[in-house]
């Protein structure tokens, strides 16, 4: 089960805090997305908003994605 949108896990996946290895474009197009939202704008509104996204994001496809998930559970 994924750790709930609130969890640091979030946040420093988002902002590039805590790399997450990928083979998925479709993760790295997300993650990268993700750091330069992030670089570009680092308020806490912007933070939360890439957090949700990315909760959001493994959330609906976490079947599709488990040495993903498997990262982000560590």
């Amino acid at each position: 089960m994924l750790p709930d949108a609130s969890h640091p896990v979030w946040e420093q996946i988002a902002t590039g805090k805590r790399p997450l290895e990928s083979r998925k474009p479709t993760v790295n197009l997300l993650i990268h997305s993700s750091k330069m939202s992030y670089e570009q704008d680092q308020s806490p509104a912007n933070v939360r908003q890439i957090v949700e996204k990315t909760h959001s994001f493994f959330s609906q496809y976490q079947a599709l994605f488990p040495a993903e998930i498997a990262q982000i559970l560590r």
